[in-house]
């Protein structure tokens, strides 16, 4: 994305951020489905069709976890084909089978347009307004962050996953889901800050003295530490984590503290640089605390496994793409289809492990699949 357009964006996602204080529904907001859906298939018109279907009646694909309200995803697995199964039963669609296909596109289209049909209001639990007013403060600060981080030319990848953040904060705010809103947007602030640290890290020709911090430095990074340990230290309060996950946010905690006592002491004795780092440092490990206490870091588990999926299905495609190609000159292309067929098999199973969070199967499978993919390009 250009930095113009990336502009563009933000301030975009900026006033969609002001407007978002009415919920919206699934069906206000419509799906483009230009294709048929079914297990295996993977795309952002996946993840609107299960928003959708979480709104609808008796169709919503799961209570928790992937494809429940507000964790949908852009994989097509084996429960949203039995809720597509029972929103077309309920809608009376001949030929049932689970596959959303042109009848059932039809008759989308037409209870969109209508705005009849199975009732689509949305069955995410509505949060109390102070949670609501917190999602909607979280998401401005993440989008002022992506904003700041286009103009400092920050690192492509970590912007990515920051609109990523932003895009699944907005998602979570319209179902309602603020607690999920303000996890979301907080990681996509994290990943711009990132950004521009990578940015800079690049800087290798920067004079010493510019590297040098002054007291204002010194107090701004006490402050920031200072406030990351009392959210960890509320995170810790309110998480309803096991036992060992508590331990170990604490045990970051107490790092925390140690780092900010050096970090202060710093400070007296007037050594700004050596005050910045230590409460940089304390406020990585309080981060980390928090993020363990709020379960983030399963988040990101499930986040790299369904991009890690993406991945592999997109590398799937464009192989079968060569093999064609090669089929066409003639080639013998009998055992890169042989490979190919595992290769499905197996992307086939990591969709079956991402659906029951399985994400360390996901990626065991992808990994597999991606060397019979990388085999099979060998053959032609």
């Amino acid at each position: 994305m250009g930095k113009i357009g990336a502009a563009v964006t933000a301030v975009a996602m900026a006033l969609s951020a002001f407007a978002m204080l009415a919920p919206m529904s699934a069906q206000a907001a419509g799906c483009n489905f230009a294709r048929d859906l079914y297990v295996g298939v993977t795309g952002d018109d996946v993840r609107c069709l299960q928003v959708y279907l979480n709104t609808t009646g008796n169709a919503k694909i799961a209570s928790s976890g992937p494809g429940a309200p507000g964790s949908e995803t852009t994989t097509f697995g084996p429960l949203t084909g039995q809720a597509v199964l029972r929103w077309q039963q309920a809608n009376g669609i001949t030929g049932a089978n689970g596959v959303f296909g042109a009848g059932s596109r039809a008759k989308y289209n037409a209870l969109i347009g209508s705005g009849g049909g199975t009732p689509v209001t949305p069955t995410v639990p509505v949060s109390g307004a102070q949670d609501q007013i917190r999602a909607r403060i979280a998401i401005l600060e993440a989008v002022a962050a992506y904003q700041d981080a286009v103009d400092e030319d920050g690192e492509e990848d970590l912007l990515d996953d920051s609109l990523e953040g932003l895009l699944n904060a907005m998602v979570y705010f319209v179902n309602n889901s603020y607690t999920q809103a303000i996890s979301a947007a907080n990681n996509a602030t994290n990943d711009a800050e990132d950004a521009m640290g990578n940015s800079d890290d690049d800087d290798e020709d920067e004079d010493d003295e510019d590297q040098d911090y002054d007291e204002n430095d010194a107090e701004d990074a006490i402050d920031d530490a200072e406030n990351a340990i009392e959210d960890a230290q509320n995170a810790i309060d309110d998480s309803l984590q096991s036992a060992s996950e508590l331990d170990d946010a604490e045990d970051l905690l107490a790092d925390a503290e140690d780092a900010f006592e050096d970090a202060e002491d710093a400070f007296e004795d007037e050594e700004w640089d050596n005050a910045v780092e230590s409460a940089e440092e304390a406020e990585d490990f309080a981060d980390e605390a928090r993020a363990i206490a709020d379960g983030d870091h399963e988040d990101d588990e499930e986040e790299e496994a369904e991009e890690a999926l993406d991945d592999a299905w997109d590398a799937f495609d464009a192989a079968w793409d060569d093999v064609n190609e090669a089929e066409d000159d003639g080639e013998d292309i009998d055992d890169a289809e042989d490979l190919l067929d595992e290769a499905e098999e197996l992307l086939d199973e990591a969709d079956e492990a991402l659906e029951d969070e399985d994400f360390d199967d996901v990626m065991d499978l992808v990994d597999e699949a991606e060397e019979l993919i990388d085999e099979a390009l060998d053959e032609i």
